[in-house]
């Protein structure tokens, strides 16, 4: 396998440190500040000390030490007017937020919370309310976090003008932020014999070697059943109730977030898990033959933070369907990767506790694409 998730190719991943960068339009960033403005340029001096001048849609959004940013789609067509913002910008006091903001795309979303662990998937965070909670890296645009660090994870072109619609929330966010840390109470000095120790850890509970075997096969087993409910669901002779239960059956396979990437002329496109199905009830064919080939782990089971486990399943999906003579009336083959986690809960059998685990399966992204 040279590549794992080729759908991600169009996304940039960029954890920038805390200091002024300038994101120009070949999607990469610069160490630099912007200094003058002109008619339709923006004059720009890198660490290097040297002044140079770009057309102004060269430039997409501009950071500050501090995760302060301006959108150039914001400055003034006025050249006065906008070296006023330029120079208001600089000015500004820093930024003094005690949690982290994560605007999630797809619907932009302004979230604040405090990031706990990240991966390459995911960010688990807790809310302003202390509630633990968790997003796919997917759905998120950037992450500005409280110390001024900032991380665009889209192409910075899709990116900048989705800051510039929640430019506004993102600043509410923060004052409210900043807020209610003023008006916490201030807490009373506690006698060191008072203080409590601090808890323990929760112990997380492993796999041994014969449940990591077992639990890997039902991993790529819950790949067949998902299979074997397309083909029911696609099936124009079978009854809307046999239908339906498939697709019930089938979303009780995965994480109630999950979603399908499609791929076709247009480019890649990602459905909820239901409206996938859904739609697939509603395919042009009198038949529909869904199979899966050289099914693996491309990334193996591996135990995060959160004490679940997570992986990568790949495989060769081909896709036929049929014409009421049942002859093929089109196919593809389409190269799709499935993540995987393995969740653990507790039982009680006979006044005992014993640890089980549930195989979910999650995202469903598309690798590459071959059409017959």
């Amino acid at each position: 396998m040279k590549r794992l998730f080729t759908f991600w190719m169009t996304l940039l991943a960029v954890q920038a440190l805390a200091q002024d960068r300038i994101w120009l339009d070949n999607g990469n960033p610069v160490q630099a500040k912007l200094s003058r403005a002109m008619d339709s340029k923006l004059e720009w001096i890198a660490s290097d000390g040297i002044a140079r001048v770009y057309h102004r849609k060269r430039f997409l959004v501009v950071f500050g030490s501090a995760g302060q940013f301006m959108v150039i789609s914001e400055l003034n067509e006025s050249p006065n007017k906008a070296q006023s913002q330029i120079e208001a910008f600089y000015k500004a006091p820093p930024r003094n937020v005690t949690q982290d903001i994560i605007v999630k795309s797809v619907p932009l979303t302004v979230i604040a919370g405090n990031i706990s662990y990240e991966s390459d998937d995911v960010i688990n965070y807790l809310t302003s309310e202390g509630n633990a909670a968790s997003i796919n890296k997917e759905e998120v645009a950037t992450v500005i976090y409280r110390d001024g660090r900032h991380e665009i994870l889209r192409d910075v072109v899709d990116v900048a003008p989705l800051l510039a619609l929640a430019h506004k929330e993102i600043e509410k966010k923060e004052r409210e932020i900043v807020r209610k840390e003023q008006e916490k109470p201030q807490s009373q000095p506690v006698a060191k014999k008072d203080v409590p120790p601090p808890p323990k850890e929760p112990v997380k509970p492993v796999l041994t070697d014969a449940e990591y075997k077992e639990y890997s096969a039902k991993g790529i087993r819950r790949v067949d059943e998902f299979t074997s409910y397309l083909r029911i669901i696609g099936d124009k002779t079978q009854k809307s109730e046999e239908k339906n239960k498939a697709v019930q059956q089938a979303l009780s396979l995965f994480e109630p977030q999950a979603t399908v990437a499609v791929s076709s002329g247009k480019g890649v496109k990602k459905y909820p898990v239901k409206e996938y199905l859904n739609r697939l009830k509603l395919l042009p064919y009198a038949k529909i033959n869904i199979t899966w080939n050289e099914v693996k782990y491309v990334s193996e089971l591996k135990q995060e933070a959160d004490g679940n486990y997570y992986g990568i399943i790949a495989g060769q999906q081909v896709f036929e369907g049929y014409s009421a003579n049942g002859k093929v009336a089109y196919g593809d083959i389409t190269r799709k990767n499935i993540r995987v986690k393995l969740e653990s809960y507790q039982k009680t059998i006979e006044g005992k506790d014993t640890v089980n685990w549930e195989v979910l399966l999650g995202n469903i992204g598309v690798e590459t694409n071959e059409g017959q």
